[in-house]
């Protein structure tokens, strides 16, 4: 077989190993805010949004969920395409949790890859007291938690904070959610460099 590092021999002194790089970069990322108000053509936006991103993808939840009786049949539809296209797209999400999260936006908390919470973030269902029942986040959430957490939630609608979220597995982390959110950007989207050397010319560097 032909050698392929014999044009990168050329000048090098005895001893050197001729050495091929490649980059990679790194991950895109892209950032989807998720705004309170209850209205279908905002949620027909975020799922084409989430539907056209590739890499790392932030979801910024702007917390509690306003009470729309209308609307709650037709997110709860919104709510499974969500999770269904979070589960076969090849990206990386990573939900930012803040205040009160409350209703169908606990599914960003559910089908996320990663989870990062505020210390003063709370969850909960409070919708099953006046008879709401978020059966397909409820399906989302056994990513995360145990059929007893999660029927524990859906039953007396009492929130829980986020230490313990973090205990049930609903939360990965509990703290300074930026520094841990450029922490994992840093990590993700770092142009990747790879050294390749050819065997023979390293057994004889070595002798």
């Amino acid at each position: 077989a032909e050698d392929p590092f014999k044009d990168k021999r050329f000048g090098l002194a005895p001893g050197e190993v001729p050495t091929m790089t490649y980059r990679e970069p790194g991950m895109q990322i892209t950032t989807i805010e998720v705004p309170l108000m209850s209205d279908r053509k905002i949620w027909e936006s975020l799922l084409h949004q989430l539907q056209i991103s590739t890499g790392i993808v932030v979801i910024r939840s702007l917390g509690q969920m306003l009470w729309d009786k209308e609307m709650y049949l037709v997110l709860h539809d919104m709510i499974s395409e969500l999770c269904e296209v979070a589960d076969s797209r090849p990206s990386f999400i990573v939900n930012i949790a803040k205040g009160d999260v409350r209703s169908l936006a606990m599914a960003f908390t559910a089908f996320s890859d990663v989870c990062l919470a505020e210390p003063d973030a709370t969850f909960g269902f409070p919708e099953v007291r006046v008879g709401g029942l978020p059966a397909s986040v409820t399906v989302a959430m056994r990513k995360r938690c145990s059929d007893d957490d999660i029927r524990k939630l859906i039953t007396d609608g009492e929130p829980i904070n986020a230490r313990e979220a973090q205990r049930i597995g609903l939360v990965d982390f509990v703290g300074d959610v930026e520094t841990e959110l450029s922490r994992l950007i840093l990590r993700n989207c770092k142009e990747k460099v790879t050294n390749v050397m050819y065997r023979p010319d390293l057994e004889r560097a070595g002798k």
